[in-house]
């Protein structure tokens, strides 16, 4: 039908609700908010006794499955909570709440949402009922999964049902691309009271939406979703399974429409963090013959990935893209996905589950009730794993709140740096008056970096006084480009500056181990010019944010370049997007600069004075 699913993704469902409940019967989650947790234990209790019978008897997990997934409750419940906290904090006065969970499945993340929310309301002491948020529930999977959790809600009686869609035969029902499967009001879970809260299961196959990019937002907006109102739309192991296009769409209408300049509103995800294909024959340009433990295991357990998904599905690929495609395969490509898609880098970020384990365990601790041994395994396992928080808006610190594994010290530093686009011929005349003198003390000893200096304000830093327009931003779109400064909002001086430009477009003949060609692709080159920082700032991360202004508008660029039909037709197996930059070998700063943000030496050159060659592949575009 139109919403079934392979029959081993729909699997999943009912093997993560077992070894859930088994982590929780091994003791392997426990909470600062005993009675909290208690109430999503009791949750997904209801819902298995809905589907198994109370009498049931359930499966006992190894310990390493245990404990894997004892880590993905751990984290995305701590950011759930965090989030409400952030929500309530600051906002006595919000009308509604919503929650939306991508592939909810059989998970109780979404119903457990009202435990949350009323425990937080507690602590802020909200307790009058024209004081409290109304909380509205969307949980979306595909037909087979979700008959399955109406099944389970309406034998526990977790949702009191306003109303329900059962007549799957009838024509409106098969035509439309997605069901509002059954409205209710959620229960508390021990006393059966109605609580003022709104749900909707919604029955859509995902992979359509690369047919129809609006597709979440319709059937969303088919239900009064309200996208003004703080939102939270989560997603664990869901977009793995849908399609490249299919997710990329997703990722879009969040950033787009949903999510859109609501810094309230996130989007939370746990995906597979596992190299493709894809990934493995475009990244792996020196043709590696030896790996690491921790890339070994990766490889591997993608193997087994698409070695469970593809039995009995004989119509999947052999590089099974079209039941596997892992967010990306380490943390840089995901970020760039993300922010490709639409999202501020500045309002993201993402880790390993590992990472975020051991980040959350002051609150989440994961203690084994049983023998355990596997350390390593798990170890290995959890970086197989990211999660992954963007904002639609600007998160007004709220990332770091959320997110105790980040790293503060840069933002601590230079908290009253701004990055923003340059604007006006005055804050021209001021660049051209920091990037005169800001290498004056090399011009004695290196001529040539004098040269460069007279010749850059000369031309692309010339500032034009006739136009009140930036002149040095008017040159740089010219050329396919942009350029920014680094503002001291206290002071109004601008201590750093940077530019780019595109280069060209070409395409890249990929030579296979055979030394013939196996794939095609084009690349998008930009170049990073007039990188700068004045004496005093520097070590404060401010050139590392003016890379990140850089980085973030070249994979936006390479998103368009990418969509542009004419494009289309040359791209052949994708568009690789690269950054090139040219710096002087004495300014030791730019190169170590240039170095930790993840550039490769490529060349030098020159004969007086050595010039570094550095280049970066920012992200790969797979081609649809």
């Amino acid at each position: 039908g139109r919403y079934a699913i392979p029959k081993s993704i729909s699997k999943t469902a009912i093997d993560s609700l077992h070894a859930k409940l088994s982590a929780i019967d091994a003791g392997w989650l426990s909470s600062n908010s005993p009675s909290l947790l208690d109430g999503y234990t009791l949750i997904l209790e209801q819902i298995y006794d809905g589907i198994e019978g109370p009498q049931s008897k359930r499966r006992r997990q190894t310990p390493l499955v245990n404990a894997g997934y004892a880590a993905r409750m751990a984290v995305m419940t701590f950011i759930l909570e965090k989030w409400f906290d952030s929500v309530l904090s600051r906002d006595e006065n919000i009308e509604g709440i919503n929650v939306v969970v991508l592939g909810c499945g059989l998970d109780a993340v979404g119903l457990w949402s009202r435990n949350v929310l009323n425990d937080t309301l507690t602590k802020y002491q909200q307790r009058a009922e024209d004081q409290s948020p109304k909380l509205n529930v969307y949980e979306i999977d595909a037909w087979d999964n979700c008959v399955l959790k109406q099944h389970a809600l309406e034998r526990s009686g977790i949702v009191q049902v306003h109303r329900t869609t059962n007549n799957t035969d009838d024509d409106s029902t098969k035509e439309s691309s997605f069901c509002a499967l059954m409205e209710g009001t959620i229960n508390k879970a021990a006393s059966k009271e109605v609580d003022l809260s709104d749900f909707h299961l919604i029955a859509m196959d995902f992979r359509h939406i690369c047919k129809d990019k609006n597709l979440l937002k319709k059937a969303l907006d088919s239900t009064g979703f309200d996208p003004s109102q703080p939102t939270i739309i989560l997603s664990e192991l869901v977009l793995a399974y849908i399609g490249y296009e299919s997710t990329n769409a997703i990722l879009q209408t969040m950033a787009t429409h949903l999510l859109r300049d609501n810094g309230r509103s996130m989007f939370l995800c746990l995906e597979p963090m596992l190299p493709t294909g894809t990934e493995q024959h475009h990244y792996s340009t020196n043709k590696k013959q030896f790996f690491s433990v921790k890339e070994s295991y990766a490889r591997d357990y993608a193997n087994q990935f698409l070695g469970k998904l593809n039995r009995g599905n004989s119509s999947t690929n052999s590089d099974g893209d079209d039941v596997f495609h892992p967010l990306g395969s380490n943390r840089e490509t995901i970020v760039a996905r993300l922010i490709s898609s639409g999202f501020s880098m500045s309002n993201l970020d993402a880790a390993s589950l590992r990472k975020a384990v051991g980040e959350v365990s002051s609150t989440h601790r994961l203690i084994a009730k049983e023998p355990f041994d596997e350390h390593a395994a798990l170890a290995l396992n959890m970086e197989c794993y990211a999660v992954a928080c963007a904002f639609g808006g600007s998160s007004d610190g709220n990332l770091g709140r959320l997110l105790p594994w980040l790293d503060h010290s840069m933002q601590n530093s230079s908290s009253t740096i701004r990055i923003a686009p340059i604007e006006d011929s005055s804050q021209d005349k001021l660049v051209g008056n920091l990037y005169g003198r800001i290498y004056a003390h090399l011009y004695n000893k290196y001529p040539a970096i004098r040269k460069m200096v007279k010749s850059a304000l000369k031309t692309d830093l010339f500032a034009d006084s006739a136009n009140g327009s930036s002149a040095i931003q008017n040159r740089f779109e010219g050329k396919g480009g942009k350029f920014w400064i680094a503002l001291d909002v206290e002071s109004s001086d601008i201590v750093g500056c940077i530019g780019v430009r595109q280069r060209k477009i070409y395409e890249c003949d990929d030579q296979g181990d055979t030394g013939e060609l196996s794939s095609a692709f084009s690349v998008v080159e930009y170049e990073v010019q007039r990188l700068a920082v004045v004496d005093k700032h520097r070590g404060k991360g401010i050139g590392k944010r003016l890379l990140n202004a850089v980085y973030e508008y070249s994979l936006q660029q390479g998103s368009v370049v990418m969509n542009d039909m004419e494009m289309v037709e040359k791209k052949k197996n994708g568009l690789s997007v690269q950054l090139l930059a040219v710096t002087p070998d004495v300014l030791v700063n730019a190169n170590n600069l240039y170095n930790a943000f993840g550039f490769m030496k490529k060349e030098s050159f020159g004969g007086g004075l050595t010039m570094n060659v550095y280049s970066k592949t920012c992200y790969y575009y797979k081609s649809s």
